[in-house]
């Protein structure tokens, strides 16, 4: 075993395996951008009408999934767990570490779990600006 092998076995067990991209995985909850198909902010969370496009691009991709910030408002995880409970899709509530806090953090994001879609706009009123 060379000496860079011997340091880099030993920064992993210290500091764990390196993550790629980790920014990132961050701010999409814990995934790739490549993988999102729409992401909703705090505010749009709260809102029937985000809402409702939600539950459709859900109900129209049984193979997305939701990710839901558990450190967003209370107002918004309720929204969204209530939703959650209607679909049949799979969904997470994130807390602790794995999810991000601040006004700026997403609420939630629907992505799939292995499957770059590499879509153009991911945001919710962007890419369905008639809703808002």
């Amino acid at each position: 075993m060379t000496d860079g092998d011997l340091n880099d076995r030993l920064s992993e067990s210290l500091y764990g395996t390196p993550k790629i991209k980790p920014d990132e995985q961050r701010k999409y909850l814990g995934t790739f951008r490549e993988r999102v198909a729409l992401t909703l902010d705090q505010g749009e969370a709260q809102q029937p009408q985000f809402i409702d496009v939600l539950h459709k691009e859900l109900d129209q991709n049984p193979e997305y999934q939701l990710l839901i910030n558990g450190n967003a408002s209370q107002t918004a995880v309720d929204k969204l767990t209530d939703l959650s409970n209607m679909i049949s899709n799979p969904s997470k509530l994130l807390a602790g570490k794995a999810a991000p806090n601040g006004m700026d953090a997403l609420a939630a994001v629907v992505c799939t779990k292995d499957t770059a879609l590499h879509l153009d706009e991911v945001d919710v009123a962007k890419r369905f600006p008639q809703q808002e």
